[in-house]
């Protein structure tokens, strides 16, 4: 079913037993943050806090959605698919249509057309959005979670922020955290990549800027989705929905909104106004630290008479974010591999927050096509954030990590299928990276090479023996060691002076820098010198936090593995550079190291006596 508006979607998941109805109060500081995170963690329901409590003590009139997306079911319930790939082929469908069956039966073109002009928004008058206004335009008497202990304070963080080109008036809608400064003051963290900066940068006056929240849940897909240029969030919404997206325009300016939208905040920014912004828990699981950010200016916020207000958490993978993230790979898959015709399946893992591993299928007809095809995708969409990038033959199952481990034991060569590209464009957001928006990116070949390249040829590879396990871990330095495949050892250790996950490091210690860069070196060599040692080709070091004997160590070393490792500044060879150490331990912030180390930010971790709370809530309600 296609919604066209949230109430819609909220009802069909209460008919369904998939959302809990809290009508005890909580608190929007932290509390329901907790809440959300507990549920998303165990695939739990939706949630709708019916008595959401402000940080002022007093009950908001707006209930409080989050979870709304996180488990598979639900975000493909939302879309109103039963798979994604049905969005890229209907895609696809518009952009090459069948010319030569449509001639022959014409009717068939019928269902294509409806499509085509279903994507063109339509103006109304009046939106429901706009069906109460608020007399005193004040953000803070929205339902807005704080949801980690460490944020500078409650961010929206579904937010759809309309903004409209000052030369052209095309209209963008962006999802991009929102922070709540004052009751007409909000911080918008739209980075150097978005449109939202582009229309900022162009301004010569004030800017108009709309919020919106809520709505069909088809405009939050719209919003985060890698649309190609041409192709606004409003037609898109409208593809999805099948049907001409309801736009109406602001009271205090041109800009036009949805119009089901639940609430719509208005306003403006002024050029080069910035105020810090942050810190924040952000999707990588740690916090992204305080940056100067545009603020917007409230001028008049409406909203719907049975407006609700939905949010979600972002923090140590998997969130509800991931599985709005696997949606969209899932969704334009087809389109990618209509653009870029040797690729065959693409996988994102959402425990490396999407922007760090890529795992590509590829064809592989001829030697190093599958390069080709890594190199093509870094120039697609946000895809371009990508630190690293694996390629595969195109029958491996993408999704399949142990498949993955296996590829790379079987058919990497150090260092002849290590492919590095320097000074790259990074995601704002990554923090491991040395500057703001650059780093080196990786790509992994791991596909079996064809007749005619010179890889071809050359032999098996030999792997180590198990007792290598008990012998790393002897290695001074070493807490815990286990092998993943046969010439594939991961490491964890504790660096004295090192950052740790619950704390952050943002002045360098250029000394304890060093040091760990020694000691890190030090690890690496005891364990190549081993006998057992050998044939080892991968040597992974991580924190001591991975907990490697845990029952979810798999996850959490991805996690680590991916989010606390910088590929120009974390790879060590060995003398004869056919073996490599990656080292994702956090470091130490330097300025004069090889490459260096920007702040480093603490992990998300929820305030011990809230999760306490909520825990005793849970387990007293059967959950």
């Amino acid at each position: 079913m296609v919604w066209k508006r949230l109430s819609g979607y909220v009802r069909s998941l209460e008919e369904s037993s998939d959302i809990l109805r809290i009508p005890d109060p909580v608190d929007v500081d932290l509390e329901a943050g907790c809440f959300a995170d507990r549920f998303v963690k165990r695939g739990g329901p939706a949630i709708k806090f019916e008595q959401p409590r402000l940080p002022d003590g007093s009950i908001s009139e707006f209930p409080l959605l989050m979870n709304l997306y996180g488990t598979t079911d639900r975000t493909y319930r939302a879309l109103g698919v039963e798979e994604p790939k049905e969005i890229g082929e209907g895609m696809v469908a518009l952009m090459k249509p069948d010319v030569g069956g449509i001639l022959k039966a014409p009717w068939t073109g019928v269902g294509l057309a409806m499509r085509g002009m279903s994507m063109a928004p339509r103006k109304v008058s009046k939106g429901a959005c706009q069906q109460v206004v608020m007399e005193e335009p004040d953000v803070t008497r929205l339902p807005i979670p704080r949801t980690w202990p460490e944020d500078a304070g409650p961010f929206m963080t579904l937010p759809l922020v309309v903004t409209a080109d000052p030369n052209t008036g095309e209209h963008n809608m962006g999802m991009y955290r929102s922070q709540v400064f004052g009751p007409r003051e909000v911080g918008l963290h739209w980075q150097a990549h978005k449109h939202g900066a582009d229309h900022a940068d162009a301004a010569t006056g004030r800017m108009p800027v709309a919020i919106c929240l809520g709505g069909p849940p088809g405009l939050t897909f719209s919003a985060i989705s890698p649309l190609p240029d041409n192709l606004s969030e409003y037609e898109f919404a409208g593809l999805l929905g099948g049907r001409r997206l309801p736009i109406t325009k602001c009271a205090t300016s041109d800009l036009w909104v949805p119009a089901e939208c639940d609430v719509v905040i208005e306003g403006y920014t002024v050029p080069g106004e910035t105020r810090l912004e942050g810190p924040f828990g952000d999707h990588f699981g740690y916090y992204s630290l305080a940056e100067p950010y545009p603020v917007m200016h409230v001028t008049r916020i409406t909203h719907r008479r049975d407006a609700m207000v939905p949010m979600t958490i972002v923090g140590t993978p998997p969130m509800e974010d991931g599985y709005l993230g696997e949606a969209i790979g899932d969704a334009f898959l087809p389109v990618l591999r209509f653009q870029h015709r040797d690729l065959v399946d693409l996988f994102l893992p959402l425990e490396t927050g999407f922007h760090n591993l890529a795992i590509v299928a590829s064809k592989q007809r001829y030697p190093r096509q599958a390069r080709k095809t890594a190199l093509g995708l870094l120039g697609a969409g946000q895809l371009m954030f990508q630190k690293v990038t694996i390629v595969v033959d195109e029958n491996h199952p993408v999704k399949d990590l142990d498949a993955l481990l296996d590829a790379i034991d079987y058919r990497v060569h150090i260092p002849e299928d290590l492919v590095f590209l320097r000074g790259m464009v990074a995601d704002t957001l990554a923090h491991a990276a040395p500057w703001d928006n650059i780093h080196d990116k990786l790509i992994i070949d791991a596909t079996t090479p064809p007749e005619g390249d010179p890889h071809s040829k050359l032999p098996e590879q030999a792997g180590c023996p198990e007792s290598l396990e008990i012998s790393a871990s002897a290695v001074k330095g070493v807490v815990q060691a286990r092998m993943l495949r046969s010439s594939m050892l991961v490491v964890t250790t504790n660096i004295e002076g090192g950052p740790k996950p619950e704390s952050s490091m943002e002045m360098p210690s250029e000394e304890g820098a060093a040091r760990q860069r020694e000691v890190i070196l030090e690890i690496c060599d005891a364990i190549w010198s081993l006998e057992a040692a050998h044939n080892l080709r991968w040597l992974f070091i991580t924190d001591d936090d991975a907990y490697l004997a845990s029952e979810d160590w798999r996850r959490h070393l991805l996690w680590q593995l991916f989010c606390r490792f910088d590929v120009g500044r974390d790879l060590h060879f060995d003398k004869s550079g056919g073996r490599v150490a990656w080292d994702a331990t956090a470091p130490i912030p330097s300025n004069k190291g090889p490459i260096p180390v920007r702040r480093w930010p603490g992990v998300t971790i929820h305030d011990p006596e809230v999760a306490e709370r909520v825990d005793a809530w849970l387990t007293e309600g059967g959950y």
